[in-house]
């Protein structure tokens, strides 16, 4: 789950699930054939990963730990 947003993105930039993941993709820096489904909430997201033990020594998932 991911409350704050980072890099100058803001809540009101949010409108959709598409912008989520383009938010992951870009900020977050999530490979895209990691991602298994976004669910946008309000002022909040989750971000499902497909499960897979590879990357979790990955700078991303690393950062991506801190985020949530």
């Amino acid at each position: 789950m991911i409350r704050s947003l980072d890099s100058g993105w803001d809540w009101p930039d949010i409108y959709s699930e598409n912008d989520v993941e383009l938010y992951c993709l870009e900020e977050l820096e999530v490979p895209e054939e990691h991602i298994d489904d976004v669910e946008y909430l309000d002022n909040a997201f989750r971000l499902t990963l497909k499960r897979q033990r590879s990357y979790h020594r990955d700078d991303w998932y690393v950062n991506l730990l801190r985020s949530a």
